[in-house]
């Protein structure tokens, strides 16, 4: 069952994922359309959150039932050692002629066996109480789990209820390929090749590295710094959002990071998307001996037009934020 649980909530996950992604892709949004995103999240989140409340509620009175059973079974226990012990005492105060006439409740082999029993019975009485506990830890917290990528950064923000999943390099297509992928990817320092690592097509897709492509805004001596990234999981949240032109999250969210939207230059022939980079960046060791390209970092700024000014300006850079919840 607890798998059929986290397998829902991978897919609720994956698809606010999806529909965030789609959303942001090719358009500029106000703050209106962002809160709405937002008050649509938090109804599924809430929804969600009942759900699976509720399922956790059942099994756990049924554990508890089953405790219950348990505890009777141990009291009952009890009292026949208490009686056992009391007969025993008797034993020694009966005349010998009618020692002969009683069941002798002191013969080692009978308490022995008894006292196996009472051993199984607790032994059991204690699984269940663990199976309980889980569950009302479980309806206390939730199971959650939050995954982002925190682009710049080789660590997670927050080390008491964020895992650090791994630290690995920020990777993606060429700037200068028109069929490129779009996304950046974050990739493990520790590849695990497939059976079809030496098979070469004729029309294959390229993965390369990343660079920082504005030392002053990304605080780095030269453009020929590459980009670390590292893949988080907050376990005490179910969901993240990424919020462009905000340094802050709305109210009832928590912050993962803050920094600084970045992409692709709009001159260049392959697409970007839109990514939040942390304000403090960091750098990956030796990665600044070549000027090797690849996927690049860009600052983005504000067209006014189609964008709404106000509450936009013209031509200014945009923050961002990586809210959880």
């Amino acid at each position: 069952m607890f798998r059929t649980v986290a397998s829902n909530m991978v897919s609720s996950l994956w698809l606010c994922y999806i529909f965030l992604y789609f959303s942001r892709v090719g358009t500029s949004r106000t703050s209106d359309t962002i809160q709405a995103q937002l008050n649509e999240l938090k109804q599924e989140h809430e929804e969600f959150r009942r759900d699976i409340t509720a399922k956790f509620k059942v099994e756990i009175s049924t554990l508890k039932h089953r405790l219950n059973a348990y505890k009777d079974v141990q009291d009952l226990m009890i009292a026949d050692l208490t009686r056992m012990h009391k007969s025993c005492m008797k034993e020694s105060e009966v005349p010998n002629g009618e020692k002969n006439k009683r069941i002798l409740l002191s013969d080692p082999n009978y308490l022995q066996n008894e006292l196996h029993q009472i051993q199984v019975k607790l032994q059991e009485y204690e699984v269940v109480k663990s199976e309980v506990d889980a569950l009302q830890t479980q309806i206390t917290h939730g199971d959650k789990g939050a995954v982002y990528v925190r682009w710049g950064r080789k660590d997670c923000s927050d080390g008491n209820t964020t895992e650090l999943v791994y630290s690995g390099y920020t990777g993606g297509s060429n700037y200068q390929q028109s069929g490129a992928a779009a996304e950046y990817v974050c990739l493990p320092p520790d590849p695990t090749w497939g059976p079809h690592k030496d098979i070469r097509t004729y029309a294959p897709a390229y993965m390369y590295g990343a660079e920082y492509e504005d030392p002053i805004l990304f605080g780095m001596p030269d453009y020929k710094e590459d980009v670390p990234c590292a893949v988080c999981r907050s376990s005490t949240h179910s969901t993240s959002i990424m919020i462009p032109a905000r340094t802050s999250c709305y109210p009832g969210w928590k912050e993962a990071y803050h920094g600084i939207l970045s992409a692709g230059a709009y001159s260049h022939s392959a697409a970007t998307q839109y990514v939040c980079v942390d304000g403090t960046p960091q750098t990956l060791t030796g990665g600044g001996n070549t000027d090797g390209n690849g996927k690049l970092f860009y600052q983005v700024r504000t067209v006014c037009g189609s964008l709404q000014c106000p509450p936009y300006e013209n031509d200014k850079v945009l923050s961002c934020v990586v809210c959880l919840k």
